[in-house]
């Protein structure tokens, strides 16, 4: 559907060049009266459906570029050139599957009522869109791979380790929808180090140690250990590990953590003097680092390709599940 913004005024029934805090009113006053969710049985009086007033709200409030013709004119253009009339965002071609791009449903309140699909296809992940609702969009990938294979398989029973892979396929999922280089711009403070004036992000990040591992001390530099289950594990001078590597931020998790599994950093880290503010898990001891982290000249092309190959290992240890 493509929707100019004279259009997705009259959707919405508001009038040109209305303010985004009306807008916003007046969106969830219609998503309260007309969305299934809400379970009203009014749903058919208004003249525009569901998706016709949430693509009209997208394309006023999120800034989205307008289309030719309104939705009620139809011609023969692609799909994806109508999705990226709504939502407008860089692609991975090379990506494993298309994903679903969510955003949430609120009432007048502003109480979340739940989320609907805006666009799909192979969208990087972009700022505007809610990173929480970017890893569910990827986690139902997942779950429509898996279950595409119990249903070939008549499998009666779900496998034990499908939780497991489900979450994998989200992580390696993720990697092929965000870019790390251009969320480290956005997260961190960019410096020039070093005589070759390479750039390095300087990060605020955490340790996470357990009980029984050695405690450092402000000042003291930790060096990697190691990446075990995506975690990047610390040693300190005397070679003795110390905890993983945390950050208050998740979405650093899925931008650097990779990065070091496809060998394409280096870093420099520093126990900081502040303590850690607060405990986010029970057993579990935080200090607060500093990191600073430099991309490496790494080839990077054949990186969609491995992960794809990631992806297809994982589904065919699943499929071989029981046999």
């Amino acid at each position: 559907m493509v929707v100019t913004a004279q259009k997705a005024y009259q959707i919405l029934g508001i009038g040109p060049g209305t303010g985004k805090t009306e807008i916003k009113k007046r969106y969830r006053q219609l998503m309260l009266q007309l969305h299934p969710d809400v379970g009203a049985a009014s749903q058919e009086i208004y003249e525009y459906s569901v998706q016709e007033i949430n693509i009209a709200y997208a394309v006023l409030m999120k800034g989205q570029p307008a289309g030719q013709k309104d939705i009620s004119g139809r011609d023969d253009r692609t799909e994806k050139r109508r999705r990226n009339a709504v939502w407008n965002a860089p692609v991975n071609a090379n990506a494993f599957m298309e994903r679903e791009v969510l955003l949430y449903v609120e009432d007048y309140d502003g109480t979340v009522l739940g989320n609907f699909c805006v666009a799909k296809g192979k969208y990087l992940w972009r700022e505007e869109e809610d990173f929480p609702l970017f890893l569910l969009s990827l986690y139902q990938c997942g779950k429509v791979l898996l279950d595409e294979i119990d249903d070939v398989l008549c499998r009666d029973e779900v496998p034990q380790n499908r939780q497991r892979i489900q979450t994998e396929l989200t992580y390696l999922l993720a990697q092929q929808f965000i870019d790390s280089t251009a969320l480290l711009k956005t997260l961190a403070k960019e410096e020039t180090v070093g005589a070759d004036g390479k750039p390095a992000f300087f990060i605020s990040a955490m340790l996470e140690s357990l009980g029984g591992t050695a405690s450092v001390k402000a000042g003291e530099p930790l060096y990697p250990s190691g990446v075990r289950r995506h975690r990047l594990y610390l040693k300190n001078q005397a070679g003795k590990e110390t905890g993983y590597l945390s950050f208050l931020d998740d979405r650093l998790y899925y931008a650097i953590i990779p990065l070091f599994e496809q060998k394409r950093a280096s870093v420099k880290i520093q126990a900081a003097e502040k303590p850690a503010s607060r405990k986010r898990r029970a057993g579990a001891e935080y200090q607060n680092l500093h990191l600073w982290i430099r991309l490496s000249d790494a080839e990077v092309s054949r990186l969609p390709e491995n992960l794809n190959l990631q992806i297809e290992k994982l589904l065919e240890e699943y499929k071989q599940v029981g046999i």
